[in-house]
Parts: C-alpha cells; sequence; structure tokens
C-alpha cells in the first residue's frame, strides 16, 4: 500500500527501505497526525502512534480514500494531517470466483496470492492468503564510504566508492484474511472481517556502518489480529448500525552478535498490545434536504513493554488507556446547488476531556455542465500523545499536553465528459497552524525525551488531474497526476540560544511533490508509466545543507510495466513484467538508507469464474 499511495496521491511515503518501514505523511505533518482506519476500526499503533505501511499488501484491501485535513473529523480525529481510510469489500456479482498470482522478482523475491470468493443470495465469503519472501540482498554504490588505492609506498594513487550489498534486508510475509457477509434482505447486514498477519524481517544495516552482518543481527518479527464485526440496517429514512473490533499484536526487536557459536543480547525489546474497539451509529433523513448522523466509538488500548538495552533492563511500561468520543454532523442543502455541513466531536482520553473539534464544509456547484464545483472548510482538531510518548522508559514524559490546531481549506474541482475524451481536475489551497508540536530531543542525560516545543505552520496547494481519451481501433490512453506544494515550517521560539530551526522546513518533509502516470491500452494489452518526485528533504532543524549529511537531494523516480490479458471462457490469464526503477536512480528518503536499483519482477494472474450472475 505504501506504493500505491506514493504513485497516486499527494502523501510523502518515508520509507526505510525496501520492505522496511514506510509511514505516510499529508500536508506536511508527521506519520502521527495520520490515521488510519481498516474497515471502521482505527489501526494506528498505540505504542507509536503510527502505522507501517509495508506491511499491508495493496491485494488485501478492495478500497482506499485520503481524507486531507478536516475532511478526517467526520470520521476520526486525531488527523491533524489528515486520515486513510481503507476497507474491504464484498463480491458483487454472484457465483464462485478465485485469483491466483505468482511473483518472481530480482533479489530472490517470491510472491504468492490466493482469493477465493463465493456469493449466494444472502451469504458471501471472500478468503485471501498472501505469502512474500525476499532475501532482498540488493547491490549498490555506497556514496557514504570512501575507499583510498595506495601504491607501495603508501603513496594515495585514487580513492573510490566501493560497491556494497544491503545487509540484512531480509523478509517473510505471511498474511491470511476472511471476510463473510449476511444480508437477510430486510434491511439487515452483519459482516465479520478477520486478518492475520505474521512478519519476520531483517532490519537493513545504514550504509555507514561497518559490523559484519554474519556476526551482527538486527531483526523484528511480529503477529498482529485484526478483526471487525459489523451490523447494519437501513430503512425508510434511516439506518442505523454497530460495530466491534479487536486488534492484537506482538512484536519483537532483537539486535544481537554472534561469535564463536555464541549469542551476545545487545538489545532486546518485546511489547504487547491490545485494543478493543466499540461503535454505533445512526443517520436520519427527516427531509430530502437534511440528513443528521450521530456516532458514538470507544476504544481501550493496553500495552506491555518491555526492554533489555544499554540504558534501561526491565519492564518499559504496563498501562492501560480508555478512549472514546462522540459527533455529531448535520448535512443541509438549502438550494440546489449549494451543501452545507457541520460536525462537532467531542472526545475523552483517559480521564482527560479534550476541548470540542468542530468543523464546517460547504459545496458550491458553480456550472453544472463542466461539473465546476468550489469546496472549503474550517476545522479545528487535536491529538493525544502516543503511549511510547507518555511511558517509554528513559525518555517518556507524563506531562505533555496534546497537539492541537486549526486547519482551513478551499478549491476548485471540474468534471467533463465528452464523447471521446473525459477530464477530472482539482485544486487546493490549504492552511493549518498546530500548536504544542510534541518532538523527541536529546538531554544532558544521553537519551531522547518528548516535549511540546513547536509551533508549526503548514500551508500549500495541492492539485489532482485525470484524463482518459478513446481512439479509433481498440486504443485508449489514461492520464492521472498529483502535485503539492507543502511548506511546513517551524514558528515557535528556540528552546535554547543556539536553536536555528525558527522560520525552517522541518525535517524529512519535502516542500514539493509530484507523479505522474500514463497508461495506454489496445485491446487485450497494457503499458504502463509511472514518475514519483520529491524535492529536497532537510535531516536537520537549522536546514544546514552545506553539511554533507544535512540534506537529501531530489530524486526522480520512474517505473515501467507491461501487461497481456487472455480470457476464456471460465478463466482469465494474465501476464505482467515490471521494472521498478527504470533508470537505475540513486537515492535515499531516509538518510544512510540506500534504496534498492533497478529491478524486475514477473507475475502470472490466474481468475476462474463459475456460475457468474
Amino acid at each position: 500500500m505504501a506504493d500505491i499511495l506514493m504513485q497516486n496521491s499527494t502523501a510523502f511515503v518515508k520509507s526505510y527501505g525496501r520492505a522496511t518501514e514506510s509511514t505516510v505523511e499529508l500536508r506536511g505533518t508527521s506519520p502521527a497526525h495520520t490515521q488510519v482506519l481498516w474497515n471502521g476500526m482505527r489501526v494506528n499503533s498505540p505504542i507509536l502512534g503510527t502505522l507501517d505501511f509495508s506491511t499491508i499488501p495493496a491485494s488485501f484491501i478492495d478500497q482506499a480514500k485520503i481524507l486531507h485535513g478536516a475532511s478526517s473529523i467526520p470520521l476520526t480525529g486525531g488527523g491533524l494531517g489528515g486520515a486513510v481510510d481503507l476497507s474491504t469489500q464484498p463480491r458483487l456479482e454472484q457465483g464462485i470466483a478465485g485469483q491466483y498470482t505468482q511473483g518472481i522478482g530480482s533479489y530472490g523475491t517470491w510472491d504468492e496470492y490466493l482469493r477465493a470468493d463465493w456469493k449466494g443470495n444472502r451469504w458471501s465469503s471472500t478468503t485471501r492468503l498472501g505469502l512474500g519472501r525476499s532475501d532482498n540482498d540488493f547491490k549498490y554504490v555506497n556514496r557514504d564510504k570512501m575507499v583510498d588505492v595506495r601504491d607501495e609506498e603508501g603513496n594515495m594513487v585514487k580513492s573510490y566508492h566501493p560497491t556494497e550489498r544491503n545487509k540484512s534486508g531480509y523478509f517473510r510475509d505471511l498474511h491470511i484474511l476472511e471476510d463473510l457477509r449476511y444480508n437477510d434482505e430486510r434491511g439487515n447486514e452483519m459482516g465479520a472481517s478477520v486478518w492475520y498477519t505474521r512478519t519476520k524481517r531483517g532490519l537493513p544495516f545504514l550504509s555507514v556502518d561497518y559490523k559484519d552482518d554474519n556476526q551482527f543481527k538486527n531483526e523484528q518479527v511480529f503477529q498482529t489480529l485484526r478483526s471487525v464485526f459489523s451490523w447494519n440496517h437501513i430503512g425508510n429514512g434511516w439506518s442505523t448500525g454497530a460495530k466491534a473490533g479487536l486488534t492484537a499484536q506482538d512484536m519483537a526487536y532483537d539486535y544481537y552478535t554472534t561469535r564463536q557459536e555464541q549469542r551476545t543480547d545487545i538489545t532486546h525489546s518485546h511489547s504487547w498490545t491490545q485494543s478493543a474497539f466499540l461503535q454505533a451509529r445512526a443517520d436520519w433523513m427527516p427531509l430530502q434536504t437534511w440528513l443528521l448522523s450521530a456516532t458514538a466509538d470507544g476504544y481501550l488500548n493496553h500495552v506491555k513493554s518491555w526492554d533489555r538495552s544499554p540504558y534501561h533492563i526491565g519492564q518499559n511500561y504496563n498501562r492501560s488507556r480508555g478512549e472514546g468520543s462522540l459527533s455529531l454532523q448535520a448535512r443541509w442543502r438549502p438550494i440546489d446547488p449549494l451543501t452545507l455541513a457541520a460536525v462537532i466531536r467531542e472526545e475523552i482520553v483517559g480521564t482527560t476531556v479534550a476541548s470540542p473539534i468542530p468543523a464546517l464544509f460547504a459545496d458550491w456547484l458553480l456550472y453544472r455542465p463542466w461539473g465546476l464545483a468550489f469546496r472549503t472548510s474550517i476545522a479545528r482538531n487535536n491529538r493525544h500523545p502516543s503511549m511510547d510518548d507518555l511511558y517509554f522508559q528513559p525518555g517518556g514524559n507524563p506531562e505533555l499536553a496534546p497537539e492541537h490546531g486549526f486547519t482551513y481549506d478551499g478549491g476548485f474541482l471540474i468534471s467533463r465528459t465528452w464523447q471521446r475524451f473525459n477530464l477530472s481536475a482539482q485544486v487546493t489551497a490549504f492552511d493549518s497552524h498546530i500548536r504544542d508540536w510534541i518532538q523527541w530531543l536529546p538531554n544532558a542525560k544521553g537519551y531522547w525525551e518528548p516535549d511540546n516545543v513547536k509551533r508549526v505552520h503548514n500551508y500549500g496547494l495541492e492539485s489532482q488531474l485525470q484524463a482518459g481519451l478513446d481512439l479509433p481501433y481498440s486504443w485508449k490512453v489514461q492520464l492521472s497526476g498529483n502535485f503539492a506544494w507543502t511548506p511546513s515550517l517551524n514558528v515557535g521560539e528556540g528552546i535554547n540560544d543556539n536553536d536555528e530551526s525558527r522560520g525552517k522546513q522541518l525535517c524529512y518533509v519535502p516542500r514539493r511533490s509530484a507523479n505522474l502516470m500514463c497508461q495506454v491500452v489496445w485491446r487485450s494489452w497494457s503499458l504502463t508509466y509511472r514518475w514519483v518526485h520529491y524535492s529536497e528533504r532537510y535531516t536537520t532543524t537549522s536546514n544546514q545543507a552545506d553539511q554533507i549529511t544535512g540534506r537529501l537531494l531530489p530524486y526522480y523516480m520512474s517505473d515501467l510495466s507491461a501487461r497481456k490479458d487472455f480470457q476464456f471462457r471460465h478463466i482469465g490469464v494474465s501476464l505482467r513484467l515490471e521494472v521498478n526503477n527504470l533508470l537505475n536512480t540513486e537515492y535515499v528518503t531516509v538518510l544512510s538508507r540506500p534504496m534498492a536499483p533497478r529491478h524486475y519482477a514477473f507475475y502470472l494472474e490466474i481468475r476462474p469464474v463459475w456460475n457468474k450472475k
């Protein structure tokens, strides 16, 4: 999903390397300011407040929505940047269908995906199984190291950057998902979605690391179980529903050395997380021009964290925290081209009653033949500290205040279809002010601790474009693109006389990002080109670009794929070849974390269908 979002939206994906942690940042905020929901249940880690998108296979998600800024408030609070809403959907057509995909790629990469669907008059079932593994030991030119060549007399003759391989970058993934739905044809629908994940991955060594990976291991193993049970009823002018869910995760991290078959642990940490979820919802349409909604959510999070490291041995913390929220929404269409909406959300975290979260929205259809409309919103929002922010040992700060701020946005969109050509475009300007921004800083005792040290001003432009053209002789061309300009500045006072961060761009936030997709289709053949660009990112709060490690250079990424589909009576077959990093670009998104050079993947997909209706 990290690749999908990077190539098809204005989101910035911060990746530590292939198949390692990938987080999503919206509108120049941090990953913790992006709330992520799966089938209506929030799945951000209570420990860190983030979600690793590299652990979510795209084949396990049927629908993904990105909600920027205030548009996330009807779903959840805490999305100072926005939210990503992921969901699984039942099969629409009755009958039995399946899909099997086998993928083979560079660096010893193997992917297998199996899906079985059945849908009757009332019941439907979808079962998915995903397996992935890779040695992930690609070679790259290490620009962070220099090798000197000397002659017999010890004089340096030349220097060069060595070619090294990605150390300890292997991964093994297992995913199993079952989605079961029942519809009694009287307006009731019940559903159950259960998703189990087991992942074992080596964390790649830094490009400045000289350790031997045969002696040192850096490894993470975790198991996750997510489940959501739902009931919905649709009546005449009203609807209601309820959901219950549970997330449980067991995560272990080990950093150790092995010499002469003797293992010595350097760091060993283990955490157990359980999150219970309840939701009740009701919608009522008293008139054709009014829609009233009420939603109540409740979460109970429990985290037990244990750690052995050079700074700490023993239990970090064993804590529970309850979270509850109530949102009331009203939507009104006073005249045909105008729609107004208001949302008020109240949250309770632990024993703290947060300030109310209000949001106002307006949509005005300016010119119907062209689908030209104007949209605007204003909202207040806040985010509470994660469990690690509060209780991690050493460094947790129980006195942290919630982050809070206002956001405003407005923009135009257009949608028009001609006989052979269709076009949709959107441009949005936004402005956001966030106070009490939480940042981890080193202290005099040698470890890091969080504090409310920043005021951040985010503003900018976002734009999207989609176009399609049908040509003679079964040719089709599709084009889509996104562009974002997102200055994200620290406008707070410095923490001391040496603090030069005031007025500077936040670390690892690009000011500009863009992507483009062009697809050419002829009958059952298709060729797709994808292009992604990120501008420079600073690695220091003072934006010292003159230092060799002070910034990461901008880069342009290109991918190319070709596909051929075959359709028989009861089976469809597809062959797909992908060339990733087509131009063999050398780049990083995080300092000293090398990314893979040009690599390839081939996929065979088989889709049988029986009793289709």
